[in-house]
């Protein structure tokens, strides 16, 4: 398992995560599989062990912050597969959201090889190349890396 920063860990920890966590993510495939995901390894790993977390923090500057790993609200009844397509040939890969970003202003993606992207009004950001690189990006308030 890669590593997390501490302040990484103490963050998820606050909010309700652990390492052995195994969260019950039927209901969530489900809900992914109507809106017409095939759902890839790393998002059900991801969603298993993060699926359901809400975190709120301060960042080191003062600002308070925040996202979540719930794709149901992520999508709720608004966005359809086919409205993530421009996304999808930008980064060369299928997507599946997996939850929202920076106070829910950006929504989260997981590509199929792990990549974890957030996107608003077509800045695309990429936040890792896997889960744990994504939260400490989101933690820790990096800028991720831009995507033309």
């Amino acid at each position: 398992m890669n590593q997390l920063s501490s302040e990484t860990y103490k963050i998820l920890t606050e909010s309700g995560w652990h390492p052995q966590r195994k969260a019950d993510i039927k209901s969530t495939v489900q809900f992914l599989e109507s809106k017409g995901y095939q759902l890839f390894p790393s998002v059900i790993a991801t969603l298993s062990e993060f699926g359901g977390i809400r975190c709120s923090f301060t960042r080191s500057n003062g600002d308070q912050d925040s996202f979540h790993l719930i794709p149901e609200k992520a999508l709720g009844d608004y966005y359809e597969k086919e409205d993530f397509t421009e996304i999808e040939m930008r980064v060369n890969e299928s997507l599946i959201p997996i939850g929202e970003a920076r106070h829910e202003h950006m929504v989260m993606f997981m590509s199929e090889s792990g990549k974890v992207y957030g996107e608003t009004d077509y800045c695309l950001v990429k936040f890792g190349n896997d889960i744990h690189q994504a939260l400490d990006t989101l933690c820790l308030a990096l800028p991720g890396e831009e995507i033309e």
